[in-house]
């Protein structure tokens, strides 16, 4: 069937208002039982539990744990035409280049999110994605919950029996279900939501839009970076993709097989969706400004919002609309000239090799796609609750099993601005 039947406007349309019955259910069981305050001990159990068994959730009332139990018994099990061999090849493209991935997910993936008006709102209004009273932590926990469900789920054997990634795809569902219910329901959001207009909150043609942008449209942007894989690479990441999309509840209508048809949807999802909104802006700022957070020193500031602007071009000129401009994000010639300004004067490099900006953006990234990765680490395991986990045998991979620490040693000043050198240590995170 053509694409443009397949995944035409009214199709995204009237899957705006279908979202996970399935999820859903077991939400809507809990509090219209009458143990509504149980939600959070349910999330508690979730967060402090990896992994899960019949006595997971014992402590809690009968009703409540025979439901939640009930749900992870049943959502557990990879679909029938999982192929195990791709699976492995897809867990080996993450192993090889997870720290460029992730930095695409940051300054590509996200901000693709946060430029569908619609989609994005739900972000907004739950209030998690936006700084509040100067602290970055509401937006840096909800990051580092994907980046979680992302680094359990592709790491090496994640989605086997013995892995992370299943039982946090279960959680993602679960937390998904919450947010639609407390949403719809005028008890918890007096202000309403207008399903009219949005559809339902995180609904599937939303999901999909998440679930593109995080698989084929992540390929693209290894491709904006020069890094050029196999065919087999290719099909083993987008097949990794589709069981995640799977076993997230979306419509497998929207779980393309090949790149190409996943480009074809992300492109027409984002056409369908795209546009100009003071939440989306708000939300790109805040990203930006955590990722100005966690990078060390101060001289590459401009860094993070340029990176945005570059990736997002390709599909921009996708569907002929400027998501520079939707996003609030710049890349204009006096941006890109002081960056390459600062690179020469700090690294002794000749400003007529960085004459492209896919040149600029890839020496960018060959130096800060790790050190994003480690300041996720710092970031998250530094006295906080909740830990951000990667796996060991992944931290040697990308070499992030040594720990920076800020010294005072700076480099001389650029703009006004120093680059903070930093020095490791031995010690393991």
């Amino acid at each position: 069937m053509p694409h443009s039947t397949k995944w035409s406007d009214d199709f995204l349309e009237s899957k705006r208002f279908e979202a996970d019955p399935i999820a859903d259910k077991v939400v809507t069981t809990i509090i219209e039982s009458g143990y509504e305050e149980k939600i959070n001990e349910v999330f508690t159990h979730l967060v402090r539990n990896s992994s899960f068994n019949t006595e997971t959730f014992s402590s809690l009332p009968k009703e409540v744990s025979e439901v939640v139990t009930r749900y992870f018994e049943e959502t557990r099990h990879l679909p029938s035409w999982t192929n195990p061999a791709l699976m492995k090849v897809g867990e080996e493209v993450f192993t090889l280049y997870g720290p460029e991935i992730s930095m695409i997910l940051n300054v590509k993936s996200l901000p693709l999110c946060y430029a569908c008006s619609k989609g994005a709102k739900v972000l907004y209004m739950t209030g998690r994605l936006t700084e509040r009273s100067g602290s970055i932590d509401p937006l840096a926990r909800r990051l580092m919950e994907t980046a979680q469900m992302i680094m359990n789920a592709l790491s090496p054997n994640g989605m086997s029996p013995e892995g992370n990634g299943i039982v946090t795809i279960q959680k993602v569902r679960l937390i998904h279900a919450s947010i639609r219910y407390f949403l719809l329901h005028e008890k918890f959001n007096p202000k309403g939501w207008d399903t009219d207009y949005y559809g339902k909150p995180i609904n599937q043609e939303d999901m999909a839009g998440t679930l593109m942008s995080f698989g084929p449209l992540v390929l693209q942007g290894l491709k904006q970076l020069g890094i050029n894989l196999s065919d087999k690479q290719i099909s083993g990441y987008m097949h990794c993709w589709k069981v995640i999309g799977y076993l997230m509840g979306i419509d497998e209508a929207f779980l393309p097989d090949t790149f190409e048809e996943g480009w074809d949807l992300g492109v027409t999802i984002m056409k369908h969706q795209a546009e100009e909104s003071d939440h989306g802006k708000e939300l790109t700022r805040s990203c930006i400004n955590f990722l100005k957070h966690i990078l060390p020193g101060t001289a590459f500031d401009e860094v993070p919002e340029y990176m945005i602007w570059y990736f997002v071009q390709d599909i921009s000129k996708a569907i002929n609309k400027d998501l520079g401009q939707a996003l609030g994000v710049h890349g204009e010639h006096d941006v890109r000239s002081r960056i390459v300004f600062k690179i020469c004067t700090l690294f002794v490099i000749e400003s007529n090799r960085l004459d492209e900006h896919s040149v600029v953006i890839r020496l960018i990234s060959g130096l800060i796609n790790r050190k994003l990765l480690q300041g996720f680490l710092l970031h998250y395991n530094d006295h906080k609750n909740v830990r951000f986990y990667i796996p060991p045998s992944l931290q040697k991979d990308w070499k992030l099993h040594e720990k920076w620490e800020d010294t005072i040693i700076l480099t001389p000043t650029v703009f006004g601005k120093r680059l903070v050198i930093q020095k490791k240590t031995d010690s393991i995170i």
